[in-house]
């Protein structure tokens, strides 16, 4: 193989600007960026130039850039529902693939794709950057280690809001595709991002959960488009004395100050012996508390009653990217297993269908042994309403191009 791992990047929506740094020479990791495709001209553009890539190597049509020989491996970045078609073929072309959650839209897409992967020897994980953010892998080593003892409950809890003193700009329309149900199952919280949770949750916890059920209210940003908070969610496992819980909810105005997306975490991990607190992720809501204030950073507390703290872990959002496609480059590199691996992402993908299936089965539980492939539709199953998307097309005057467009670029 060559020196430099040459990589290709399938969709430059918003997501890319966190994972198109780690191919700057100044990330040290051993890979370039070598072709870009999106169906946006200006993204290829723009993209094209500061990354210095070639223009025989820039295209709209992903099926092109798999077909070029000189690529050794892929980042999809596209919505989930073009990620089973988009896996398939870029196996069938040799290429390694790392590719953004929500990895699937059901079970059968999922083992389509673990087994194509498989049987052209190509290696495929998940791109799950929150396993890979320093504080939860330093909370990970404190659980290992026994510090707190066996973990009895994660809490996550989840603060979002439209306005705020400062974060990433997202328009309107931006939305349209995470609250379509062919694309997203009109959850962009407990869907989409909630993959992340389910995954830090299963992570932390020591045995694999059982069972989930769901509480959802009603919010409406700008009073238009309905989105899938406040919901809490409760995993049990099989021994319901270990479980985990994650709060999310949307407002009109939080007064914090964010690099990235509109919200923030604050997770608890609490043991047998003590507990572990990590204020902090996405965003920067705790920033300025210095009056005795929270940092962010690592705190915990063992039997002797002592609290510590690590405040030298990176708290920056956009280093576990960094970190995540290092291990990706690394995996290619040393012939290891890159995490998610296959099986473990198809595991958090059904927590999350089961998560939705008590959402619209009148809040049940669900065990995760109920999934067979998708969402389950039982005798208690509210269709989501159809009229709901004209009502947004209409209100937010988004039009078809511009809805293709969204569809085609990504996150």
């Amino acid at each position: 193989m060559a020196d430099k791992i040459k990589v290709g990047v399938i969709g430059l929506g918003r997501i890319s600007s966190l994972h198109l740094p780690a191919y700057k020479p100044e990330s040290n990791i051993n890979a370039e960026l070598v072709s870009i495709c999106d169906s946006s001209r200006k993204k290829r553009k723009n993209i094209a130039a500061e990354y210095h890539i070639d223009s025989n190597h820039v295209y709209k049509d992903y099926k092109d850039l798999l077909s070029d020989n000189t690529i050794d491996a892929v980042e999809i970045l596209t919505p989930h529902h073009l990620h089973h078609e988009m896996t398939i073929q870029a196996a069938k072309s040799g290429k390694h693939i790392s590719l953004q959650k929500v990895p699937a839209m059901t079970l059968s897409e999922m083992d389509d794709m673990i087994n194509v992967t498989k049987s052209n020897d190509v290696k495929f994980r998940v791109f799950e950057n929150f396993r890979f953010y320093e504080p939860y892998m330093k909370t990970m080593e404190l659980i290992q280690n026994g510090v707190i003892g066996e973990v009895d409950r994660v809490d996550y809890s989840m603060l979002g809001g439209i306005s705020l003193l400062g974060s990433w700009s997202v328009p309107l329309m931006a939305w349209k595709w995470r609250i379509s149900e062919k694309s997203n199952y009109r959850s962009p919280n407990v869907w989409d991002d909630g993959y992340h949770k389910h995954s830090i949750i299963a992570w932390f916890l020591p045995d694999k959960i059982e069972s989930v059920l769901a509480w959802q209210g009603a919010y409406r940003i700008k009073g238009v488009i309905p989105v899938d908070t406040p919901t809490v969610i409760i995993y049990s496992c099989k021994n319901k004395s270990k479980y985990g819980v994650w709060n999310i909810s949307m407002h009109d105005h939080v007064p914090m100050k964010n690099k990235y997306y509109g919200c923030d975490e604050f997770v608890k991990v609490v043991g047998s012996k003590g507990l572990i607190m990590i204020p902090g992720c996405t965003g920067s809501l705790y920033e300025g508390c210095e009056d005795g204030g929270i940092k962010e950073g690592v705190h915990w507390v063992g039997k002797n009653g002592v609290w510590k703290s690590d405040l030298n872990v990176d708290t920056d959002w956009a280093s576990s990217f960094l970190n995540c496609s290092r291990a990706f480059i690394e995996g290619i590199r040393n012939d290891t297993e890159i995490p998610l691996i296959p099986e473990e992402a198809r595991y958090i993908l059904k927590i999350g269908l089961a998560i939705l299936s008590s959402v619209r089965n009148g809040f049940r539980e669900v065990k995760l042994k109920e999934i067979k492939d998708g969402i389950i539709k039982g005798h208690n199953y509210i269709e989501p309403s159809v009229g709901e998307t004209e009502d947004i097309e209409k209100d937010t005057k988004i039009s078809k191009d511009t809805e293709q467009d969204d569809i085609e670029n990504g996150t």
